[in-house]
């Protein structure tokens, strides 16, 4: 042990477990900032995961009604029939005779898909 001026052995002690004592709250404090950063980055990660996977989420539930609605939209207004995307792209057997009938009545293919880009512009 180190003596401190002809201190006595008690008045050393307490000289060092004041010492103690100031780096131990030093080190608590350095202890609590490192959880808080540790926290923060835990927390930082969770709303990366929920900004990656929830739009993911989202887009797989809610796309194909979104593109059903708005191709059929557009769709069966190109062609001059009334028949809904469902039905187009559905289980059904499309009639490709009806659908030649619809080209032909707009002036041919030519038509039909400058129609159809003329539609989609509007939207």
């Amino acid at each position: 042990m180190v003596n401190y001026q002809g201190a006595s052995l008690e008045e050393q002690v307490k000289i060092l477990l004041e010492q103690n004592l100031e780096y131990s709250k030093e080190i608590y404090k350095i202890m609590k900032k490192t959880q808080r950063y540790i926290l923060m980055g835990r927390v930082m990660s969770i709303i990366y995961v929920i900004l990656i996977v929830a739009p993911l989420i989202l887009g797989v539930m809610f796309l194909p009604s979104f593109l059903k609605t708005s191709l059929g939209n557009i769709a069966p207004g190109a062609f001059g029939t009334s028949a809904s995307l469902e039905d187009l792209l559905g289980d059904k057997n499309i009639n490709q005779d009806d659908l030649l009938k619809a080209v032909q009545n707009q002036g041919g293919l030519f038509e039909a898909y400058k129609n159809i880009l003329n539609l989609q512009k509007d939207q």
